[in-house]
């Protein structure tokens, strides 16, 4: 009973809901994923930086995929004999 799902709670959260136009949606959409955020993440971030206040911005994910020794999904692979 005391297993919990999911990822932790950030705690207490404000909804705010933003209706940007659609065009510039996307670019807000798009930059966010890129920095790997989500949308609300990222809008946070930039409020928090326009006003001076980093400490309200979320953390920036971490980079998992250069920490760890993953193969290149394109690379050559290497020919092994079959037995016939």
């Amino acid at each position: 009973m005391g297993t919990q799902n999911g990822r932790p709670s950030k705690g207490q959260r404000d909804a705010i809901l933003a209706k940007p136009p659609v065009e510039f949606g996307a670019i807000l959409k798009h930059n966010a994923d890129a920095a790997g955020l989500s949308y609300g993440e990222y809008l946070v971030m930039l409020a928090a930086e326009a006003l001076g206040m980093p400490q309200y911005a979320p953390p920036r994910p971490r980079d998992r995929a250069a920490e760890l020794p993953i193969p290149e999904l394109n690379a050559p692979k290497e020919a092994s004999p079959r037995a016939a």
